[in-house]
């Protein structure tokens, strides 16, 4: 029971603090901007960003030097919840890509696209 109240204490605040993130750094997509849904083929066909790419969150490694070499180039990823995309962000920034954003979540992007 202690560990049980241990792991839902983390996860409460790995949860509050990509929210933090989120709200803190403002998103600006323009239309230099590469922007990739990693969520699933499925998903991304139920909904997506204008001018999005959909490569799952598994295969961005693979795929993103199809997109583009420039490491300089701002990237913004995202997925439903933000979990996805923050995966992929740590990937490219892994690969020395170093303007990569998680956008977060879908629902929550397009009401920042839309003010």
């Amino acid at each position: 029971m202690k560990y049980l109240i241990l792991l839902i204490s983390i996860l409460m605040i790995s949860t509050t603090c990509v929210q933090t993130e989120k709200i803190e750094h403002e998103i600006s997509i323009d239309n230099n901007t590469i922007i990739i849904d990693v969520r699933t083929k499925a998903e991304f066909l139920s909904g997506h960003l204008e001018k999005a790419m959909n490569f799952p969150y598994t295969e961005i490694e693979g795929q993103i030097k199809s997109i583009t070499k420039d490491t300089s180039k701002y990237i913004v990823v995202y997925c439903r919840s933000g979990r996805r995309s923050g995966i992929a962000q740590k990937a490219l920034i892994k690969m020395g890509y170093r303007n990569v954003v998680n956008g977060g979540g879908y629902k929550d992007l397009m009401k920042h696209q839309t003010k």
